[in-house]
């Protein structure tokens, strides 16, 4: 990038626009205006357009032919970033980004800033040259680090077709190696709520008589967390087959061992770490997030009459979460004794998506990519949920999702950078991924 489209792009990173604190309002205000700005840099119209959360930016760019038949071409990414947590374990300032070892270090500077501003310099650049030729929409959201739902109900909302949408949000496959995205898991999130009593018990008076919320809580849990990795059928069912191009790819990528160590996290069972990417990005998984039952940090001997726990389910591509969670709810319901109230509550659920590699847009994409890095992208899953992306697929719009953060870039953590080398690589790589998308019926 030049000097000028870097220091732009440090003007967005310096506004903490923290979606998650209510704090932050007038500094999401504030980025989503330079944002928009962006836009209108590269001859499109912008509006910042007020939401029941945070604000979205929405775009227009003409093609450079004017021609108002010529392909149209989604970009979405986010401009709201995650808090940047304890500012001691920050090497710099949190929001001043900082340069270090050919890197940036900022909150935002991978997630999704840096991502997304080299979608915009090279949409400035193409219209720049006359060379632009698709119709460019704009859709930025303020709420992908806090659970919105503005830019889904927007997208259910679009009614001109669309050739695709180009999101830059994930990692590279390994430094030199572009990933593009053939799918994403969906996400149910729950909380389980027990009750066996008004109110808690003496356990010297009633231990061993009396039903406790905690031990039904750890019971229930018990009937649906997976067994080496495999769920239960009602919860794994419908997980679309992994093509043997992608199976051949996760033989390329680190093994699971190296991974989870790098991660500094221990292995489930004896194959979890043989089986890592068909766990993490093919199959459904569960995980308890959280259990709570009387108070830990007191010495209070009861039987607690309340407990409650957070979990989660992991939907593969194919999953209809409707039928896994009424599955859920009800293995939930049927483990309980009697004397047990159980209360599942729905806290947010996001459909996954596959994205077919074989599509027209896939093809024109992994073309771009390979121009820009020399090499064939990865194509992979991601074990992750962006509600988005299942939102557009559902709408019949390719959704082409890539990256040119790294593994190691430290996303949602302290020291979060982008290395610089990436800026430019990640904005030739738009340039030739919107070049051939303009050929595409």
């Amino acid at each position: 990038m030049t000097d000028d489209e870097i220091e732009r792009l440090f003007d967005l990173i310096r506004v903490p626009s923290v979606s998650a604190d209510p704090a932050h309002a007038g500094d999401m205000d504030r980025a989503a205006a330079l944002v928009a700005e962006e836009i209108e840099r590269a001859g499109g119209r912008a509006e910042v357009r007020a939401t029941g959360g945070h604000p979205l930016v929405v775009g227009e760019v003409p093609a450079s032919t004017g021609d108002p038949r010529a392909p149209r071409v989604l970009l979405y990414g986010h401009y709201d970033v995650q808090p940047p947590g304890d500012p001691e374990r920050w090497e710099s300032p949190p929001f001043e980004p900082t340069i270090r070892d050919g890197a940036v270090f900022a909150r935002g500077a991978s997630d999704d800033k840096g991502n997304l501003f080299m979608l915009l310099v090279a949409v400035q650049r193409l219209a720049a040259a006359g060379r632009l030729p698709v119709r460019v929409g704009v859709l930025v959201d303020g709420e992908e680090e806090s659970g919105g739902t503005s830019a889904v109900e927007a997208i259910a909302a679009e009614s001109e077709p669309t050739a695709a949408c180009v999101i830059f949000d994930i990692s590279m496959a390994e430094p030199g190696r572009a990933a593009l995205c053939t799918g994403v898991r969906g996400l149910l999130y729950r909380r389980v709520h027990v009750t066996t009593a008004e109110r808690d018990g003496h356990s010297g008076l009633f231990g061993g008589a009396a039903l406790s919320a905690s031990h039904v809580l750890l019971s229930i849990l018990g009937s649906v967390v997976p067994t080496e990795g495999a769920l239960a059928s009602e919860l794994a069912g419908g997980a679309a087959p992994v093509e043997d191009e992608e199976r051949r790819t996760w033989d390329e990528l680190p093994s699971g061992e190296r991974v989870l160590a790098n991660g500094g996290l221990a292995p489930s069972d004896p194959h979890a770490a043989a089986e890592f990417y068909e766990r993490t990005l093919a199959r459904a998984s569960l995980d308890v997030h959280g259990v709570s039952a009387g108070d830990v940090a007191k010495v209070a001997t009861v039987i607690p009459g309340h407990a409650s726990a957070t979990l989660s389910v992991r939907l593969a591509p194919g999953q209809d979460p409707e039928a896994v969670s009424v599955a859920l709810e009800r293995l939930l319901q049927d483990a309980a004794p009697d004397g047990a109230e159980v209360d599942v509550e729905r806290l947010g659920d996001a459909p996954p998506a596959y994205m077919d590699p074989r599509l027209p847009a896939m093809r024109a994409a992994e073309a771009g990519l390979e121009a820009a890095t020399g090499r064939p992208p990865a194509l992979v899953r991601v074990g992750g949920t962006i509600p988005v992306v299942g939102a557009m697929v559902d709408a019949g719009i390719p959704v082409i999702l890539t990256g040119f953060a790294l593994p190691s870039d430290a996303i949602h953590s302290p020291n979060e950078n982008l290395q610089l080398a990436h800026l430019a690589l990640g904005v030739s790589a738009a340039q030739e991924i919107l070049t051939r998308l303009g050929t595409v019926d």
